[in-house]
This record gives C-alpha cells, structure tokens and sequence, in this order.
C-alpha cells in the first residue's frame, strides 16, 4: 500500500484518505496496492511543509508471514504527468529482506527548489514501525491502516544508501549520497583530444581548477586529482578523495584547437558521477555546437550535511572564444570569463 508522509494526521495520503490540505497531494489506485499513484502539485504546496515522504506497506505482513524479501524488480518512476516524460526511475527492493514497511524516497525543500532524494530504507514492524519513525503516536486504529494522532516532530529518515543508475536530461539535478570518494570521469568517442577541467570551491571560499596542468593531489587540498592527460580518444578521470573539503565543483570539457572544428555532441561527449556506492549519474550532451572549445557538462553541490546535488548544466563559450568557464565561491558559474588555453 503506497503512503505519503508529511507532518499532521491529515497529510497521511493513502487510498482511505487521499487528498491533503490544499489538494496539494493526491491518491488514486486500489486499496490493494496493484496500481496505486502519488500526484503532487508543487504550487499548492502549504508553506510549512518542507519534506514529503513516499512509503510502502504489506497489508498484515507480520501476520501473514509476507515481507519484500517476496517482492522484485520494484520500481519508482518519477515522470511529468502532463508530457509523461520520466524524470528518473530507480529499483528499491533488491536489498530488502523481512522488512514489512519501507521509505522509497523523499521530496524537500532545498533552497527554493523541490528535490527528491532516493532512500530504501526499509522496517520490520509494518506500518506501526513506519508511523512511529515518522515521530507520530501509535492508536489501535493504526493496525487497520487509519491514520493516528501526530504531533509536530520533523520527519526524520534513516541514512540507507539506495542504488541507482540515472542519465539526467537536459537540466535535471538529482539528490544523491555524499560518499567518502566521488569519481567524476569525462568520456568521448572520437579521436580528438578533450581535456577534463574541474574547478572547484572549498569549505574556506577557495578557488581553482584541477586539469593537465596541475594534476592535484589525494594528499593535499582541494583533495582532487586527475589520473592524468589522455592525449587521445577515451576518457580522462578526476577523483575527488575528500567531498566534505568542498563546496562546489562544475566539469568542463575542452577541446584543443588543433581538434579542428566539431560539436561535442557528436563525439558523444557525456559526464560520469560514481559515489562508490551503488549511484552513478551520467550527463550526456543533447546540443549541437560546432564551433565552441568549453562545455561545462555537470555541476555539483556538496554543501548539504549527507547528501550532494548532481546537476546537468551542458553550457557552451561563445564561437572560437579560449577563455575558460570560471566558478564563483556561491557555486554559480561564467562561460567565456576565465583564463585563455591553447594546446
């Protein structure tokens, strides 16, 4: 059975009561969970709800002996429902065992903006177990699935790394786990020479780029490094051995001018964001543009305490312009700004 979560009685969404204030969330579907939907209108959205949570439970799973140890290829598909584009989709089950009741995902706030953020964390306990990790108190009527008394205590939700993989769209960012280790690594399929730029902003409001030129270090801030100068079709890879150092960093692409004139796109350029642990964001290229020597491809934001934004930015410089892109320290970004490259 599929919940929605926020903080009063009367935003507990699911199929026995399945509009919130506002008509802000919306249920649809049988109660018995073959076909069940969570529509959210993100304007009528009352202004004291930050965080909106998507759970599942087994009808009297504990009793009956079922858990989503039995369930497989359960999937969340985030989609438009207007152009019914998908925004992302990931699985959710596949390292659950007996548990009864579990938080897929996660919708807040983040300065201004709503983002969703996968969870997968999953409870013993059924839906007593879900409502009580909510902060809300447990009546008798909670067993046969009616919403019980809350009280104001935020949402809280268990840190449970969910594997994804994800290739964003055009300006898309997606919330996942800020890890120890993040691998950014530039990848193209042409004969040409690209170089992997990333410039970076630290904790302390410092400035720079990691590229051929200066490799970095695993060793010493910002903690960055790149595996070195391809010279030739591939891919180049940067590391990046201490997140919590930082506060933003955005990936560019150059091409040298001895590369002649081509677009990006078809070299199949595209950015490659690994965790380490299980969520890899790919940003591919959807512009033609043939005459530009920078791409900034992906941005990252790590100033969240867990967790890190992966935006898909893909901005060009100017025709024939060799000024670099710039970062500035608030994380917004410059084409055609920086210093001048030639190779």
């Amino acid at each position: 059975m599929l919940w929605a979560f926020v903080t009063r009685d009367e935003d507990m969404i699911f199929y026995n009561q399945q509009i919130s204030r506002e008509h802000a969330v919306s249920h649809s579907g049988p109660a018995d969970g073959s076909l069940e939907v969570i529509r959210i209108s993100v304007k009528k959205i009352p202004f004291d709800i930050e965080k909106i949570a998507f759970t599942l439970t087994i009808h009297e799973g504990e009793t009956t002996g079922q858990s989503f140890s039995n369930v497989s290829d359960a999937l969340c598909r985030i989609y438009n429902p207007v152009s019914g584009d998908e925004v992302a989709s990931f699985n959710f089950s596949e390292e659950l065992n007996k548990e009864t009741a579990i938080v897929i995902g996660e919708l807040y706030l983040h300065k201004g903006e709503w983002k969703f953020n996968a969870v997968g964390s999953g409870f013993n306990g059924g839906l007593t177990a879900l409502v009580k990790n909510f902060g809300l108190e447990v009546s008798e009527t909670t067993q046969n699935e009616i919403p019980a008394e809350v009280d104001r205590a935020p949402l809280t939700i268990p840190e449970v790394v969910t594997p994804m993989k994800l290739e964003l769209k055009k300006k898309e960012s997606i919330n996942i786990h800020k890890s120890e280790k993040v691998t950014a690594t530039l990848e193209w399929e042409t004969m040409k020479d690209l170089d992997l730029y990333c410039f970076y902003v630290t904790k302390d409001n410092e400035v720079g780029k990691i590229y051929y030129r200066n490799l970095g270090s695993p060793h010493s801030a910002p903690y960055i490094q790149l595996d070195g100068d391809a010279l030739a079709h591939g891919k180049e890879t940067i590391i990046i051995h201490q997140p919590a150092a930082l506060r933003f960093v955005i990936f560019t692409a150059y091409s040298a001018v001895s590369n002649g004139f081509g677009s990006f796109k078809s070299m199949k350029v595209r950015a490659v964001v690994d965790n380490h642990q299980g969520q890899v964001i790919a940003t591919p290229l959807h512009k033609r543009n043939s005459f530009s020597y920078w791409v900034a491809i992906a941005h990252i934001d790590f100033t969240g305490p867990n967790e890190m934004i992966v935006s898909h930015v893909e901005k060009y410089s100017r025709s024939m312009v060799e000024h670099s892109p710039l970062l500035y320290d608030d994380g917004s970004f410059k084409m055609d700004v920086g210093s001048k490259e030639f190779k």
